[in-house]
Order: structure tokens, then sequence, then C-alpha cells
């Protein structure tokens, strides 16, 4: 396990490589990581204000252009997945072989028997909604995806204490895995005090038991490290125990999720890496034409030295100063001696630069990271304007839609795990939860209109192959569980609501109705009443 000694940029570098390197190239901040971009700036050729203010661009228009591909690489899977994750649901029904016990350990705990194991699956679902809602789970699917794609990995940790129980999850860099697989470190650097404190929460597996623990390390001006003794971390932490020992529980709460895992890299890497020379590349072309045409692109006025002699006594004569060259002046003018008297010229700025050459490197950049060219479509002259089915967007975007739904079963996975997780936690405090994986409902990652949207899901309730409720919910992504527990009531009771005829004679069809009537619809006599 880690020897919490030191605690500074290498050792996060040592673990995790260099991350922050990834979130500066995520955020734009090309001018400060590559040479080339400083170079120019600080000979003055270009300029960032937004680093250095407008005081190092008194003489210099020109800024450095940045195309920033490497911010819509991690976005782009973040966008399609988020908008797909649904509602957690339990998976247990009502006649699940576990109820019985469910309901037995809850009559204890609440003094009162309840007659539907029903109510009890509904205090199960419950409690998985708390889950949901303490940790504002709705709001953070789309940071967790981008940050684990930027970062090459994401940690999440089940929490239970005064704020209710909760997912919390956390950068990369706070995670620190064990050699020997049965425990890891999170570590933090807090202030308490006006002090700087390195917080390490850990989890370790012992004899088939998880034991946590809290410890609390003074960092120094070198970022070395003194343990705090256990009563004054406690105060500074507001604990009241620092250890604790989860019977039964053979492996941490705390879970990793890593991008694109191999032998080589078990943590997980970027899903920029190597992507930062392209970029390097895209930059400098943009820049580089956009001083060329700061100095070439305008046009300018060539005149023979008798008109420009001219227009300067104009000036000298009209406002004292033979710079001050109006130009009304040059509406008259004389021929020289080969009948010019001035020329406009401007260089073609078409030919100025190779704009397929940050195309090429673009598209390269998108092969690299399985990102469709569509989404980026920054081939504009050949954007459609016209409507779309679903199933042309799908084949538009089929690459990125691979790499999405990989990333989104590895999401629901990881989710799943860490609510279980937190299931174990509230199970320990309270047997009457159920320890489960929950279902995970899902949405459409490419949007459709709400006529397909609801053609879709009732074809599949008519012929049978989907639920009324499943039905309803996808039809209301967006509505409240309560909601659609009265929708679903509603449609059941309008479905089998029933008047007197129709309970004594069952459900009449117009060819019941026809049926003592002849072709022409006039009644039929009976023989009897002829009589």
């Amino acid at each position: 396990m880690p020897n919490w000694t030191k605690f500074d940029a290498e050792v996060i570098k040592k673990t995790h490589g260099d991350i922050f390197y990834y979130r500066d190239l995520y955020e734009g901040k090309h001018s400060e990581i590559f040479p080339r971009a400083k170079e120019l700036i600080e000979k003055g050729e270009i300029t960032d204000n937004i680093m250095y203010g407008t005081h190092r661009a008194k003489n210099v228009r020109t800024p450095y252009i940045v195309a920033n591909l490497c911010k819509l690489i991690p976005e782009i899977p973040a966008m399609l997945v988020s908008r797909s994750i649904g509602n957690i649901q339990t998976s247990f029904s009502p006649d699940d072989f576990q109820a019985e016990n469910i309901n037995s350990d809850t009559d204890e705990i609440v003094d009162e028997p309840r007659d539907e194991v029903s109510k009890i699956i509904n205090v199960q679902q419950e409690v998985i909604d708390q889950i949901q809602k303490n940790s504002h789970l709705a709001l953070e699917h789309w940071g967790n995806i981008l940050q684990q794609q930027l970062d090459g990995g994401l940690v999440g940790v089940p929490w239970l204490d005064e704020k209710g129980l909760r997912l919390e999850f956390k950068a990369r860099d706070v995670y620190y895995p064990h050699d020997d697989g049965l425990g890891v470190d999170l570590a933090y650097e807090i202030e308490i005090d006006e002090q700087e404190y390195l917080h390490v929460y850990r989890e370790q597996v012992v004899n088939g038991d998880l034991h946590t623990r809290h410890m609390l390390y003074l960092l120094n001006e070198s970022r070395k490290t003194e343990e705090v003794p256990e009563d004054e971390t406690k105060k500074l932490l507001g604990m009241n125990e620092l250890e604790k020992v989860y019977p039964g529980r053979g492996r941490p709460f705390v879970i990793y999720w890593p991008n694109e895992k191999t032998f080589m890299n078990p943590l997980g890497i970027s899903c920029l890496k190597g992507q930062d020379g392209k970029q390097d590349e895209i930059n400098w072309t943009l820049t580089r034409n956009a001083i060329t045409f700061e100095r070439n692109g305008k046009p300018r006025i060539a005149i023979s030295k008798e008109i420009m002699a001219a227009l300067q006594e104009r000036a000298q004569e009209r406002y004292g100063d033979e710079s001050k060259i109006d130009h009304r002046d040059l509406e008259i003018t004389t021929y020289d001696d080969n009948g010019k008297a001035m020329e406009v010229i401007q260089i073609d700025i078409t030919k100025i630069g190779d704009i397929q050459w940050v195309k090429d490197l673009m598209k390269l950049m998108l092969m690299e990271t399985k990102t469709s060219e569509k989404v980026v479509d920054f081939y504009m002259e050949n954007t459609s304007t016209s409507a779309q089915s679903g199933v042309a967007k799908f084949y538009d975007l089929f690459t990125s839609l691979i790499k999405a739904e990989q990333i989104q079963s590895e999401y629901i996975y990881f989710l799943q795990q860490l609510i279980e997780s937190a299931l174990w936690l509230a199970n320990y405090n309270d047997p009457a939860v159920v320890i489960e994986e929950p279902e995970i409902l899902l949405k459409s990652m490419i949007p459709i209109s709400r006529k397909e949207l609801i053609e879709e899901n009732n074809m599949a309730y008519t012929s049978e192959t989907q639920s009324l409720e499943t039905t309803i919910r996808r039809n209301n992504p967006n509505a409240s569980e309560e909601w659609i527990q009265e929708e679903l009531a509603r449609v059941e009771a309008e479905k089998t609501s029933n008047d007197s005829f129709s309970l004594m004679r069952g459900h009449q069809t117009i060819q019941q109705f026809m049926g003592n009537r002849d072709e022409n619809g006039n009644p039929i006599q009976n023989n009897q009443d002829d009589e």
C-alpha cells in the first residue's frame, strides 16, 4: 500500500501520468503548452490576450488561432451517453422469493404488520430514489463521462453520513490502488485554518472483512508529510471514529472505471493521448495563415512619386501636416509618362496556406478517436439542410454510436456496482434493505421526434413485446415516478371499466347488434309473434 511520506505533482504523475496536460489540452490552453505558440507570443508576432492582457498586444494584431478539436472528442460521447441514461428501478417484483424475509424484517423495524408485500418493494424503490436525489445523479452523468474520457478514469464512492446515503464522483488523481489488489487509498489535499493537509481514506480487505480508516497528514512547504495524532485528526475532520470494520464485505466500496484499459495501462488512458501533435499543427497552420493574411490580405494603393508629392503638398496646405493625406484628393489625378496614375494591389488570399491540410489533420484525429465526421461536420459545403429520419442519423453517426454504446454499457455497470455498494451500506444499518444491482432504463441516444417515439413504443406494446408500464415510461421520459404510476393506474382503470349490460352480456360488437336484422337492416319478425 502507498507510503504517504510526500505528496506533490510527481506522486500524482507517477501513478496517473500527466493528466493535467490533457486537461489543459481540453480547455484550450494551447498557448501555454505548445512550444511554437509560446515562442511566437514571446517574440510578439502573435498575441494571446487571455493570457497576457492587451498591453502585450499594442503593435500586434494577429491572435493565436485555436481550433480546439480536443474539446469535441470527449464531449461527443458524453453528450450521446448522458442523454440515454434514464431512471433507476429496483429489479425485484412482489413475487420474488426474498419478499417474505423482507416483509418480516421490516415489520420488526416499523412495529406494524404489512398486508401487501408490494409495499416493501416500494420501500426498496424509495431507497434507490433517495440515493439518486441525494447524489443529484441526473446532473452528474455528462460530467462523469466527460471526466472519465478526459482523464482516462473515474472514481465512485458511496457515502452514508448526516447528509444521507449518496454517491460521490471524484477525479482520477485521488485514486491509489494497493499493489495486492485488496485495497485502495483516496488522497485529498485539503485546507483547514489556512494550513495544508493531506486527507487519506483507506479501504482494505483483511480476512474477508472490509476495514476502513481515515488518516490526516500535515504538509510542509517541501510537500513532505507528518501524520497528525488520532485525537487531533478526529477534531479537525469532525469525526467521532476514524476506523470501521464491515464483516463479510470482501471487496472495497470504492469503484474505479478506467477508459480503454489494457495490460500496459491498467488504470486506463485519456482519449486525447497522442492527439496533441496534430492539434498543435492545426493551430500552427491556422495562425500562420492569419499572420500572412494580416500582412498581405488588405488592399494597398501604389502611386507614382509625382502623385505622392502632390498629395503631401495639398495636405501641408490644408492641415499643416503633409502626412495627413486626404483620400478625396485621389479622385482627380494626373497620369505619368506611362499613362498610370495609381494601382490597387491585393494578394489572392485563397492561395495562402493549406486549409485542406487542416481538414486532413482533423479527419485523422476523428478517425483515431473513433469519432464520426458528421458529428463535427466541418465540411460545411456538404451539409444537408433537409430533414433526416432516425435511421439516416444513425448511419451518419455510426462510428460515434459504436463508441458511445461501449461507454454506455461500462457506465451502466459502474453505476450498478456503485448503487450495490450503497445498498450494502444501507443494509448494514437496516437489514430490510435488499442488496441488488438495479435496472437502469435507457433512452435513445439520437434525438427523434415525439411522433416517432410514440409510434415506436405503441407498436411494441400492441405487438405484445413491451409492457404497458415500459411504454408509458418511454413515451414520457421526463415524467416523475409518481406521475407514471398514476398514469398507469388511470390506463388500467379505463381498460377494465364495464357497465351493467357488458357484465351480463359481455362486450358487444356491431355484428352482434345487427344479428336480429336482415341484410337491409329491417327487424326480423319472430314466428311466435305472428301467431
